[in-house]
């Protein structure tokens, strides 16, 4: 594998890799790029990573490595917790901001991580202002557990460990494959669910919408003046000091 750039001074805003679980999720962005402008067009790279954290962190490590992009993208659907802000509506969309693995099968203290692995992640903050400015998107921070969660009271219980108020699989993956190369990351998130017994049934309804909302705000992101210059969170590529907790 060729060694990634280091991007932890400062990058070209350029070039962005966009990322998705699988292809319907960018399907919108995909049908919309020949009608674009070309400075537009030749800013983003799309491909999809699989879906689940461990597929997502092979491929998302393998894409940057062969695009070398100066950063990377990830638009995704996502459920949301009980008792959220209002913004954060079906069909809708947000901005990542911290991104959290959550560890925790069942409510309790049956499982636990080693100190040494990462837990939290967060986007790009100069990244996020680029999309704030483009989108206006509200900002949420988002927890990823290995599988979706299917019940009221764990629902509740996952955003009460995570304090979190989306759910998504792939965010925190792809996060960490960025963050090893210090190439600036960022999520969209389009909202597909209320996560509980009905998630599936609702996801099945709105995953498209969600995820159409989630590529319009990239494709006004990228029409969007883009800096010149982006940041990567410092020291990002390090196990953050509270690795091991869910939890703030």
């Amino acid at each position: 594998m060729r060694k990634a750039p280091t991007h932890a001074t400062a990058t070209n805003a350029e070039h962005w890799l966009v990322l998705a679980a699988w292809p319907p999720e960018l399907a919108h962005l995909r049908a919309s790029l020949p009608d674009l402008p070309a400075r537009v067009r030749r800013r983003a790279t799309l491909a999809s990573v699989g879906v689940g954290m461990v597929e997502a962190g092979i491929a998302a490590a393998r894409l940057i490595d062969e695009h070398q992009p100066s950063a990377v993208l990830l638009v995704g659907t996502a459920g949301v917790y009980p008792g959220q802000r209002p913004e954060l509506v079906l069909g809708g969309a947000a901005i990542a901001r911290s991104i959290r693995l959550l560890p925790q099968i069942l409510p309790g203290k049956h499982t636990f991580l080693p100190t040494m692995i990462p837990t939290e992640a967060r986007s790009t903050p100069a990244l996020m202002r680029v999309l704030r400015k483009g989108t206006g998107l509200p900002r949420a921070d988002v927890a990823c557990p290995l599988g979706i969660t299917a019940t009221a009271q764990a629902a509740t219980t996952a955003a009460e460990l995570s304090g979190c108020a989306l759910e998504n699989l792939e965010a925190f993956a792809v996060a960490r494959a960025a963050a090893v190369t210090n190439v600036p990351f960022a999520a969209i998130m389009g909202i597909a669910n209320h996560v509980g017994p009905s998630g599936h049934r609702e996801w099945e309804k709105h995953a498209k919408a969600a995820a159409e909302s989630a590529c319009r705000a990239v494709i006004e992101a990228l029409g969007a003046k883009a800096p010149t210059r982006l940041r990567s969170p410092r020291g990002a590529a390090r196990p953050p000091s509270h690795a091991g907790k869910a939890h703030r």
